[in-house]
């Protein structure tokens, strides 16, 4: 099956889910562009499609490609710019990228006075505005460490944008490990053919201001890279150049990462971020309304920060979506309580309560009633008397904790966040249309962990 096969079915499928006016907002300009690797990439007119899609259809596609394909296949989104970026790449490969790769670039939105301060980040954007005011010196390196879409990459880069406005001669790189990685791994390949790709890699990361370095769990088990980026850190800090890095957690909890790396990253000072609480939640909901000219009350405002409870992309997609609803059903001048509420009824932005119930604590429960092994449940057999246990248990994460859908995913063994997702709907379709088995086996597991 090709992409616009499956495209179509699933389309046809999608219909019945939305209004008339709905399905011609977001389904009408969907183009699939190809069906590869179990990824079905889909061409969107506009970034607040994206968003739209992420946040309310992209689950519903998976299930109803798995109902198609029997295989967990994962939408990739794009808008029309985006794909024509990817094709001019493609037209004019390079060797690797240089630092005229747009990837390497900062967000010029990513400054201090755009980062809205609460309590839960307080520390994090003083340490890293300290870092820009003297670096090399005060911590280095420094790390900053936290949740998905909690702010780090933008502290990381306002601290890059903060030195080239100071001094715009400052050579400044910024990579994700994952490219870093790919960089090494090609130049590694190229030098075994008789190439100077090596020599050029190290000249760009050794011969820096400063490096910034984004989501280091990505090395977990790259041995050679590790030792590659050992020596970077160790010839920048000798010379006492600036090396800011990223993290979903603190190194030593990062699995095969090697000691001496762990050692080197704790010679300077790693803070964390936090999910914000409800006042730095509207004050951020504050900001993105203003810089994006978004009228709406100052209630509206406090009432939505107060259903979205996760992280900082949470709360923008969520002022999105209300926004685009208001314009698609002729709200008010001014966005309102009513049409947040309207707007978000139907979504998942409800804020989770904790239950002091963690994922273990659910995975043995769910292995106790259904007696299925912990360790099925984790695994990747596909039989009925397992997949329902695991997906339950999987709705139960999200339900009963604030864990993030990576997180839970890595907690089943690996899984892909998308297969939560999948879980997770799978489950909640089921209740919602009454399923009486479903209902009684939930039923009875939130009454058994909650007690």
């Amino acid at each position: 099956m090709d992409a616009n096969s499956l495209w179509d079915e699933i389309n046809s499928l999608l219909k019945n889910d939305f209004t008339a006016v709905s399905y011609r907002t977001w389904f009408s300009n969907v183009k699939p562009l190809k069906l590869d690797h179990d990824q079905l990439t889909l061409q969107l007119p506009s970034v607040l499609h994206v968003e739209y899609w992420q946040k309310n259809i992209s689950s519903k596609v998976i299930e109803y490609a798995f109902q198609l394909t029997g295989k967990d296949i994962t939408p990739v989104l794009m808008t029309e710019n985006q794909v024509k970026d990817e094709q001019q790449a493609q037209a004019e490969p390079l060797l690797y990228p240089t630092e005229s790769d747009e990837s390497d670039q900062l967000d010029p939105n990513y400054t201090f006075d755009k980062f809205v301060v609460g309590k839960q980040n307080m520390f994090a954007q003083a340490a890293a505005l300290s870092v820009a005011e003297d670096p090399g010196v005060t911590y280095n390196p420094l790390l900053i460490y936290g949740g998905v879409g909690l702010g780090k990459t933008h502290l990381m880069q306002a601290i890059g944008n903060y030195m080239l406005e100071q001094d715009p001669s400052k050579n400044v790189v910024f990579i994700t490990s994952e490219k870093f990685t790919n960089e090494f791994v090609s130049a590694v390949k190229d030098s075994s053919h008789g190439g100077t790709e090596m020599e050029r890699f190290k000249e760009k990361y050794r011969n820096v201001d400063l490096l910034l370095v984004d989501d280091i769990q990505f090395f977990s088990s790259k041995d050679k890279t590790q030792e590659e980026f050992f020596h970077t850190f160790n010839e920048l800090r000798n010379d006492k150049k600036q090396i800011v890095m990223t993290s979903d957690r603190l190194p030593n909890e990062i699995s095969k990462l090697q000691d001496r790396l762990v050692s080197r990253f704790n010679w300077g000072l790693s803070v964390s971020i936090e999910e914000p609480d409800v006042a730095t939640r509207t004050k951020i909901l504050q900001s993105k309304a203003k810089y994006s000219k978004i009228s709406i009350t100052e209630e509206a405002l406090e009432y939505l920060a107060k259903q979205v409870d996760s992280n900082v992309r949470e709360l923008e997609s969520a002022l999105s979506q209300v926004k685009a609803f208001s314009d698609f059903n002729g709200g008010p001048s001014r966005i309102n309580i009513p049409m947040v509420k309207s707007a978000i009824s139907n979504h998942d932005f409800a804020s989770k309560v904790d239950h002091n119930v963690d994922i273990e604590d659910i995975l043995e429960g769910v292995s106790a009633y259904y007696n299925v092994s912990i360790d099925d449940i984790k695994g990747k057999k596909r039989y009925k008397e397992i997949v329902a246990p695991r997906q339950v248990a999987m709705y139960l994460s999200r339900e009963l904790t604030k864990t993030s859908l990576p997180k839970i995913g890595e907690a089943f063994g690996g899984k892909d966040h998308t297969t939560v997702i999948h879980a997770y709907d799978k489950i909640k379709r089921a209740l919602d249309n009454n399923d009486p088995q479903i209902k009684d086996e939930v039923a009875d597991l939130k009454m058994e962990l909650l007690r």
